[in-house]
């Protein structure tokens, strides 16, 4: 773990003083005023600690303990000041965040009693982080695998969808790119609490009576609290609420929010499955990006025009000689037994009656191939098992 200090302050002679003092107890850097530590910050980062002096030219205490509170918020912050009045505190306390407040002349002795409290506040927000973050990939973990077990087909959309998801944020420059993924695949968590004959129905494009609509229209809602549960995913769970929502303010939930309002991550979600669901029906990328261009006010346009862009891009050439060895993304027979997590499905996988188990473009998990030795030992599937990847 990096335990680094930063220092700061716009007297020379005092970062100097307690740069030697202190240096034997603590890994020390020094900066000469706000525009200085940033630049140490950004270089020679991440510091545990940053401590700064309240009085300085350009950039104040507060304005550069609240930058760092932006760019670096696992950093702890400490303040220097002569004045401690109530409206530097209020200040630093609502913008810096600050730890803990040091009056001038502070002695090492007191400044490095506190660096060490620091440090320690710094070990346990990260021990905290880490394990908030080993918390959050194994919820989310066992909510995908319920639905890649319970609806094999909302499984594989979800990751179809979530792929071009993914690049439309990277073209938007998104920063939480991953919330929008996460969203992706939690969006369709709803259908395993609907009878399948419903499901069924509603793919096929058949009317649905208001009752049954309406349970549709209350799946987002219902998927939204869950997530609300899981700490780190309160902007997923509102990306889940939002999806069915039309950019011009239609749709669900019936509120006043529309437009840029909505979560970027719904818009992208509403424009893909609307996409996915016409180009199922109908059998063409074309028609189905004619008829979301179509329906003005429903739609982001500008979500729809980097789909387009996306689906423009030339493919990968096919070489023109078959390659002398089968490389290992080629897709091949492999025997259940010898599956693994990780390896893609080249093709659905049925049951002897025709009833889908897997669809084609899954990426297995160990929850996938328990369904598929249990599904085969139980029923007996319909053939092979055709997939490319793994070991």
């Amino acid at each position: 773990m990096d335990l680094k200090i930063l220092l700061v302050d716009d007297d020379e002679n005092v970062l100097a003083g307690l740069h030697r003092t202190l240096r034997r107890r603590f890994d020390l850097d020094i900066a000469l005023g706000g525009a200085q530590a940033l630049q140490a910050m950004e270089q020679h980062g991440p510091y545990a600690v940053l401590v700064a002096d309240m009085q300085m030219p350009g950039m104040n205490g507060v304005e550069l303990l609240k930058k760092a509170r932006e760019a670096w918020p696992q950093t702890i912050r400490l303040m220097l000041t002569g004045n401690l009045d109530q409206h530097t505190a209020m200040e630093a306390i609502n913008q810096g965040r600050v730890f803990r407040f040091l009056t001038k002349p502070c002695s090492p002795e007191d400044l490095g009693g506190m660096l060490d409290a620091a440090l320690r506040q710094h070990q346990l927000e990260s021990a905290e982080r880490e394990l908030l973050d080993q918390t959050l990939t194994g919820s989310l973990k066992v909510l995908t695998e319920i639905l890649a077990v319970a609806d094999p087909y909302a499984f594989g959309r979800a990751e179809l969808i979530r792929e071009r998801a993914t690049e439309i944020a990277r073209r938007l420059h998104v920063d939480q790119a991953w919330e929008i993924g996460v969203a992706t695949m939690m969006a369709p968590l709803g259908l395993v609490t609907l009878p399948a004959d419903l499901v069924a129905k509603e793919r096929r494009g058949d009317p649905l009576t208001p009752k049954e609509e309406a349970a549709f229209h209350r799946m987002p809602g219902f998927v939204a609290g869950l997530l609300e549960g899981i700490p780190r995913l309160e902007t997923v769970a509102r990306i889940v609420r939002y999806q069915n929502k039309g950019y011009g303010g239609g749709g669900h939930p019936p509120d006043d929010v529309k437009g840029e309002d909505i979560p970027l991550g719904a818009r992208i979600l509403r424009v893909l499955s609307d996409f996915q669901d016409i180009e199922d029906r109908r059998g063409s990328r074309l028609v189905a990006l004619e008829q979301l261009k179509l329906k003005r006010g429903v739609y982001d346009p500008q979500v729809v025009q980097e789909l387009e862009a996306i689906l423009q891009q030339p493919r990968p050439a096919v070489a023109s000689e078959p390659p002398l060895a089968v490389p290992q993304d080629a897709p091949r027979v492999v025997a259940l037994k010898d599956l693994q997590s990780g390896m893609v499905l080249t093709a659905d996988v049925t049951t002897r009656m025709g009833m889908l188990v897997a669809s084609s473009g899954t990426r297995l998990l160990d929850s996938h191939i328990e369904k598929l030795q249990n599904f085969e030992r139980l029923i007996g599937l319909s053939g092979p098992v055709h997939v490319k990847g793994g070991s």
